[in-house]
């Protein structure tokens, strides 16, 4: 079963060399030699050298096998909230905040409406003293 799984994928994969190799070739006539012919010889090999290292495991194998949760490369990607047209570039920069866990956003989301809170308060406190007292130029009040 695993032998003829290893020799359907080997077997695929020469197959796709050749076809990269056949298309390269097309190109170059097309072109009129502007671009390179990939060897074919050198696409066998590296197809060789992948099939070697490879593990071919049957599913006894690869349920035994331990698992890794890995990131994807280069990171975890940032969470974008909002919309953005796809013209607007400077609007989709804008728009993607740095990575916050819910508990960090939440506490965030706390801290800002604690200000507005503090600043509305404040504000409606001066509105029942008069307003915002402003003292005339070279006066003593």
């Amino acid at each position: 079963m695993i032998k003829k799984l290893i020799f359907n994928v080997a077997k695929e994969q020469f197959r796709k060399a050749l076809k990269t190799h056949k298309a390269s070739v097309r190109r170059n006539k097309k072109t009129k030699g502007l671009t390179p012919i990939l060897d074919y010889g050198l696409l066998r090999n590296k197809v060789k050298r992948d099939i070697k290292n490879t593990k071919f495991m049957d599913k006894v194998a690869y349920k035994a096998a331990p698992k890794t949760k890995s990131l994807p490369k280069g990171g975890p990607r940032p969470r974008i909230f909002g919309k953005a047209y796809a013209s607007d570039k400077a609007g989709k920069r804008s728009m993607m905040i740095p990575m916050m866990t819910k508990r960090e956003r939440a506490a965030n989301q706390e801290a800002i409406s604690q200000s507005v809170r503090k600043f509305m308060k404040e504000r409606i406190g001066r509105k029942k003293k008069g307003g915002v007292i402003k003292a005339m130029k070279g006066k003593f009040i």
